[in-house]
């Protein structure tokens, strides 16, 4: 099974790697600045490492993440740089390989959960992986007035979701997350973790 194999390979190494994260500004940031320059961000690609948890399995791979406006390639690997999982979503449609198989669903949550079991608010992530509350989220700032804690708002599949941000860095003329940690509040001991050893603005 997709799970199983993915938890032999990789099980609970994801996220204890010697890389340094970045430490962030030494001093307070224009918030209202930084969000607007978020809200323009919308060709990125990422590099790290990605853990998830729920109540039964728990499992842990090397990522890739790359987004355009209009669609983005998500990619789990083992240690051994086997593809676990390939997301890919272009033209309204979104495709994932997985276990040797080929699923497609319009909708890329949907298609995530009905495949591997796993319940990932997959359009929010979009903004959230940024530092990028929505509209109606509720968020707290650390001490140098980037995102500490988000509490989303109204939002379909992402209600019981925290996220809590530990680390950023700067990339080109922005602020960026490099560690953050979602935390499903009506799982009990449910999480999603990331871990970035490389952002790229293309």
């Amino acid at each position: 099974m997709f799970l199983r194999f993915l938890l032999c390979g990789v099980l609970l190494i994801l996220l204890n790697g010697c890389s340094t994260l970045p430490d962030g500004p030494d001093q307070r940031i224009n918030l209202p600045a930084q969000l607007q320059q978020l809200a323009g961000v919308n060709s990125w690609k990422i590099n790290g490492k990605m853990a998830l948890r729920n109540d039964k399995e728990a499992i842990s791979a090397t990522l890739f993440w790359q987004h355009r406006p209009d669609s983005f390639q998500f990619r789990l690997t083992n240690l051994l740089g086997i593809t676990l999982v390939d997301l890919d979503y272009q033209d309204g449609m979104a495709t994932l390989i997985a276990d040797g198989k080929t699923y497609r669903d319009a909708d890329p949550r949907q298609l995530i959960n009905t495949v591997t079991g796993w319940d990932v608010p997959v359009s929010r992530l979009l903004d959230w992986i940024k530092g990028l509350p929505g509209p109606t989220d509720q968020y707290t700032l650390n001490h140098n007035d980037l995102l500490a804690h988000l509490q989303p708002g109204t939002c379909p599949g992402c209600g019981s979701w925290q996220v809590a941000y530990q680390n950023y860095g700067k990339v080109e003329h922005i602020w960026l997350p490099y560690a953050l940690k979602l935390t499903n509040t009506q799982k009990s001991n449910a999480f999603i973790k990331f871990r970035i050893n490389q952002w790229t603005l293309l």
